[in-house]
This record gives C-alpha cells, sequence and structure tokens, in this order.
C-alpha cells in the first residue's frame, strides 16, 4: 500500500468508519449521502470532489446536498469519530502548505 493510501486505509480509520454507519441508517441516509452533507457544511471546504459510476450516483451526490444534518447527527458523528486517527488537516504526499501564485 503507498503512503497517501495508508493515511486512510488502515484499521483504525476503517473501524471509526463503520461507527458510522448506525449513525446514517438512524437518520435515514446512506454513508454516501451523510458523508457528503457532512463535508458541504464545513465552512473551510469549497468544493467536494465526488465520482460515480452509475447515473442514480450522481443524482444522490447532487440531493446530499441539499441534506441538513440535525445536532443530534453532528454529535453522533463527533463521538463517533473522536478517536479517528487523522484529524485536522493532512496534505498530500508531496503537497506543500500554502497558497503559491505565478509572478
Amino acid at each position: 500500500m503507498n503512503v497517501a493510501m495508508s493515511i486512510v486505509m488502515n484499521d483504525a480509520t476503517l473501524e471509526a468508519v463503520q461507527r458510522l454507519v448506525p449513525i446514517a441508517d438512524g437518520a435515514g441516509l446512506t454513508l454516501a449521502e451523510m458523508a457528503l452533507a457532512w463535508v458541504l457544511r464545513r465552512s473551510e471546504v469549497a468544493s467536494a470532489i465526488t465520482g460515480a459510476s452509475r447515473p442514480e450516483q450522481v443524482q444522490a451526490n447532487a440531493a446530499a446536498s441539499g441534506i441538513e444534518l440535525s445536532s443530534d447527527v453532528l454529535d453522533a458523528i463527533d463521538v463517533a469519530l473522536s478517536d479517528a486517527p487523522v484529524k485536522g488537516q493532512t496534505l498530500a504526499v508531496l503537497a506543500t502548505g500554502g497558497v503559491k501564485h505565478r509572478g
């Protein structure tokens, strides 16, 4: 496994993701819908890049932009991810922080 994948594909991260499944189920959402709704509500996120291989996935991704997560769901997500190994900003391999402009 390459370095970039090892950041997110490890037992601790996968266990944290599995704790999200019952939260999404309880909210009547798929895990993908809940994850995308969570990402899109973050003020530091300008856009979300999603993938889809079927038309219904495109429709579900678009619909997720209108999902409002309740404070109970957000609190449950925080608890489920409280010991997740990736916290805060994680730059991609070979990425550097800050914005660089062309002169």
